[in-house]
């Protein structure tokens, strides 16, 4: 069974509320509070099953253009079936510090609230684009203290440690082989984080991919750090906002037509090859548009690159927010949400489109 977990943060009661989109575990953050998790087609990640959600939005799905829906419900005959289909996941775990996980250079998760988080797990492999070799980037930063206030710098007591696995599509959690770790260290003869008393640190590894497909992914894109910043930025913030637009009249034709590349690619890199897969993906993406929410205006954000350049995202810079990948904000009866949204150019093109 697919499912497909948007990097959303949701505002409940004035309160922040973790969602772990694409994470798997628990936390010390209560997760028994969410209400649910949103369901969508934006960051993208085959479920174990383990957070807790409730069903996406029951709406029919209400296109008026049924090739649009068969579109969407055929891509599964654009990926192949192979004999060994692996699963590459990062597996990780937090105390006292902030932190950021990207691979190849985009991002997977990043998260700055106080507390610590168990073990998580999630997905990677629409981050790898072909087999060889994978670069794995983790960046820690100053803890939120337990007033409420952020530490100016790392302490004592800030700890991070991560592995890559491979295991086997739709296999148990358990049997797996484990591909790559990193932990803090130690200073010498001491318990404390080596970088304690550092405002940022970085750890950048390599690891080893085996997989059987191969995607375009941002690989032939254009490298927007080239391009003028700020005509850039005025792109990027029409893009966005085209999108608010197709979210707002909940307009599924246009955005079908907006996430077709990208899910066919994410189709292949999570092996989804029935049309049981095409249908449930759909539905759910579908679900999500139809949702009643009001989506609100673009407002504090920074533009940010990623991929070599190759990648763009809105990222705000409010204090609440400033974890999240995207400036798109949306609001239902009782939930603030933040909607993830990676862009790029394809080679030949200067139109700014849906990259994860």
């Amino acid at each position: 069974m697919i499912k497909n977990y948007l990097s959303e943060l949701h505002i409940k009661d004035g309160k922040r509320m973790p969602t772990f989109s694409a994470v798997f575990g628990t936390s010390t953050n209560d997760l028994k509070t969410m209400k649910k998790l949103i369901i969508s087609a934006l960051v993208i990640i085959s479920g174990f099953g383990s957070c807790q959600q409730k069903d996406p939005a029951t709406s029919t799905v209400k296109s008026h253009d049924g090739n649009v829906d068969q579109k969407m419900l055929d891509i599964f005959k654009q990926v192949k079936t192979y004999t060994d289909n692996p699963w590459y996941e990062i597996e990780f775990s937090q105390d006292a510090c902030g932190y950021e996980i990207l691979v190849n250079d985009v991002p997977v998760h990043r998260y700055f609230l106080a507390g610590s988080v168990n073990e998580q797990r999630i997905q990677i492999n629409d981050h790898i684009l072909r087999a060889g070799k994978q670069e794995i980037t983790i960046r820690l930063f100053p803890p939120v203290l337990s007033d409420g206030s952020v530490s100016q710098t790392l302490v004592d007591a800030s700890t991070f440690k991560i592995k890559v696995i491979r295991r086997k599509a739709g296999g148990s959690l358990e049997d797996y082989k484990q591909v790559f770790e990193f932990k803090t260290s130690h200073k010498t003869g001491t318990e404390n984080f080596l970088a304690s008393g550092q405002k940022a640190f970085e750890f950048k590894g390599i690891f080893n991919a085996e997989v059987p497909y191969q995607l375009e992914g941002w690989t032939h894109s254009k490298d927007l750090s080239k391009e003028n910043q700020d005509d850039l930025l005025k792109e990027a913030v029409k893009a966005y906002n085209n999108f608010r637009d197709v979210l707002i009249r909940k307009d599924l034709n246009t955005y079908a037509s907006m996430m077709y590349d990208k899910e066919v690619e994410l189709a292949r890199a999570f092996y989804w090859n029935s049309s049981a897969d095409s249908k449930e993906r759909w539905k759910e993406m579908s679900g999500t548009v139809l949702e009643k929410r009001d989506i609100l205006p673009l407002k504090d954000f920074k533009m940010v690159l990623y991929a070599g350049g190759k990648v763009l995202a809105l990222q705000p810079t409010s204090e609440m927010y400033k974890d999240y990948l995207s400036a798109i904000h949306a609001q239902t009866s009782d939930e603030d949400i933040q909607v993830s949204f990676l862009l790029h150019k394809k080679a030949g093109s200067n139109e700014l489109t849906p990259i994860r």
